[in-house]
């Protein structure tokens, strides 16, 4: 176990849970320097808790020439490719480990969504079988485009993505709206993947942004107990702003008399929460050691 995990339930829960995305708001960090913080993060003591670098397709290419001239290997660099719409174009020299696609709203209409991700299906099947792939739909789509999106998920293999944020309030979603997207998920087997806004492990108001983020353990904590929680009791985990609600234990991660054990966790994070992207890797880290459950380096 790493030492600096308070409890083994911690390790379980939190392996390779960050992906980094230091190239997308609100850091919008160079290239050069998203690929050092990596590359710095990597070495850290918590490098166990991050997994993959986020990049958009349209800058692969120069991420595999600064690779090339700054001598670091790919395989320093698991990549997750970032494509906007169906329009997924084959990668010249890199193979990443998993892809996302953003689709369009034109493309989540009733009766689109579902062509639409079959297409994807096809695409990835020929050019990368095997790989995970992450599928987001736009905000706000009506829930008969997202339970026939979730339909056509389960059905070919993809992970659901889901945003949890962004630079303004008014990109932020409502406690319901995570709640029920990660409710449809559950239901229809479908892993999630969480995107923007997770920077902070418990939902509070945070002063620097000016509005009330979402909380990574909150989502975490809804995918672990989901299995036979109703609309309500989902709803409020993800409300939750009592970071005491929370604990690692020995038992497990419980939130009041909920408790997911070991298994539980492992099985969660394998199958109903793969994780989240973050464009700050400190941020995370720092939060849980204020909250005791990680130790200072």
């Amino acid at each position: 176990m790493p030492s600096c995990a308070l409890a083994p339930p911690v390790v379980s829960a939190l392996t390779g849970i960050v992906d980094y995305a230091g190239l997308f708001p609100p850091a919008v960090l160079p290239l050069d320097k998203a690929a050092a913080e990596y590359v710095r993060q990597r070495q850290s003591p918590y490098a166990w808790m991050l997994n993959r670098f986020i990049v958009p397709a349209a800058q692969v290419e120069s991420l595999e020439h600064l690779l090339q001239t700054t001598a670091e290997s790919v395989a320093v660099f698991p990549l997750t490719v970032l494509f906007d719409g169906t329009n997924v174009q084959p990668l010249r020299n890199t193979r990443p480990e998993a892809y996302e696609v953003a689709l369009r709203p034109p493309e989540c209409e009733v009766g689109a969504v579902r062509s639409a991700i079959r297409a994807l299906s096809k695409v990835f099947e020929e050019r990368a079988p095997g790989l995970p792939v992450a599928i987001e739909l736009p905000r706000k789509v009506s829930s008969a485009v997202v339970a026939e999106a979730m339909e056509a998920l389960a059905e070919c293999g993809f992970a659901a993505k889901v945003r949890c944020g962004g630079v303004t309030a008014d990109a932020t979603p409502s406690v319901h709206e995570i709640a029920d997207f990660l409710l449809a998920a559950m239901h229809a087997g479908v892993p999630v993947k969480a995107t923007a806004g997770l920077h902070h492990p418990v939902r509070a108001f945070n002063e620097a942004a000016g509005f009330v983020m979402h909380g990574f353990l909150n989502v975490l904590a809804g995918a672990a107990f989901a299995p036979g929680l109703d609309g309500e009791t989902m709803r409020a985990i993800i409300a939750e702003e009592d970071a005491s609600a929370f604990a690692f234990d020995e038992r497990g991660l419980s939130w009041h008399d909920f408790v997911a054990d070991r298994a539980t966790l492992e099985e969660t994070r394998r199958r109903r929460f793969l994780g989240f992207g973050s464009c700050s890797f400190t941020e995370p880290v720092e939060d849980l050691i204020a909250l005791r459950v990680l130790l200072p380096a």
